[in-house]
């Protein structure tokens, strides 16, 4: 058998034939998987769009409901200690901002990312992950020693003296 002007035994010829139909049954499920990986994607841009109008309407349409929701989160938060306030505070900000949470961000970056079918920037995560925390804590820190001393003097107190330690 003569393919483009080489002469091949009829042995060669079978397993570049073969060889030929793996790359294209490869390229044919790489296809596939490309195609089911933009599909689910998309599904998930959707489906989130339509949970985010869904639950829109019910708390436009429901705000007795919200009103009712919102109060037992004040009553509950009323009810807490001051110390109580201030572990809070402090539990709440050192699990997203402490010096730990570094890993737990670049996570987080990634799922979403994968999540809507937007490959991961290693660069752009890190840098992501270097500012959003940062500015996070500044804004936290900002409002415990601007406005908590105002709504609950006491928590702030409490942690003007863990701010001393």
């Amino acid at each position: 058998m003569i393919v483009r002007n080489i002469v091949l035994r009829p042995d060669k010829f079978i397993w570049l034939t073969v060889m030929g139909l793996l790359c294209y049954f490869n390229r044919v499920e790489l296809r596939d998987e490309w195609r089911l990986e933009n599909r689910q994607a998309f599904a998930n841009i959707w489906s989130d769009m339509v949970y985010g109008v869904a639950l829109f309407l019910l708390m436009y349409f429901n705000q007795s409901k919200v009103a009712m929701i919102k109060f037992t989160g004040y009553k509950l938060l009323n009810n807490i200690s001051d110390s109580g306030k201030a572990f809070l505070i402090i539990l709440v900000s050192d699990i997203l901002l402490g010096y730990h949470s570094e890993a737990g961000w670049h996570s987080l970056v990634e799922i979403i990312l994968d999540h809507y079918g937007l490959e991961t920037d290693q660069a752009a995560v890190t840098f992501f992950v270097c500012l959003v925390p940062v500015a996070l804590d500044v804004f936290i820190k900002f409002w415990v020693y601007k406005y908590l001393p105002r709504l609950s003097p006491s928590v702030g107190n409490i942690l003007d003296e863990i701010r001393r330690h």
